[in-house]
């Protein structure tokens, strides 16, 4: 047996919103190197924490990539408990960061981008010659 949520409910304030993240109001983390995705959010912020030297419930999106680079894992803090996002490519894999180095240079239409399936880490190098030769 399935119920369905009649669309007809009264309008709800904006503060009755479930799960909404307006990604601009986020700063967004890239954990570098391979992270164990048997791992959830509690150890996951614990990592954040302890590893990262960060505060796991700023209003910031942590992600996290697996030792095969096909899992991809975020958590994010939403007023009374952490929201788990994971996606698992079925095809290919995920071009991360090794270095805080190298994570410190995406940008975060870069980490968008990823999600929607481009490569952030695979770029071009811009040139800006001098003169033809």
């Amino acid at each position: 047996m399935s119920s369905r949520i009649d669309d007809k409910s009264p309008k709800k304030s904006q503060g009755d919103k479930l799960m909404y993240l307006d990604l601009t109001d986020y700063r967004f983390y890239l954990r570098p190197g391979k992270t164990d995705m048997r791992k959830r959010s509690s150890s996951l912020s614990m990592i954040v924490q302890n590893q990262m030297k960060l505060k796991p419930f700023d209003k910031a999106i942590f992600f996290f990539c697996s030792g095969n680079h096909a899992i991809l894992r975020a958590i994010v803090w939403d007023k009374n408990g952490f929201i788990e996002i994971s996606k698992k490519l079925e095809s290919g894999t995920y071009c991360w960061p090794k270095t805080e180095k190298e994570a410190l240079k995406v940008s975060r239409d870069d980490i968008l981008n990823m999600l929607y399936g481009q490569n952030p880490w695979r770029k071009l190098e811009e040139l800006h010659p001098k003169r033809v030769c």
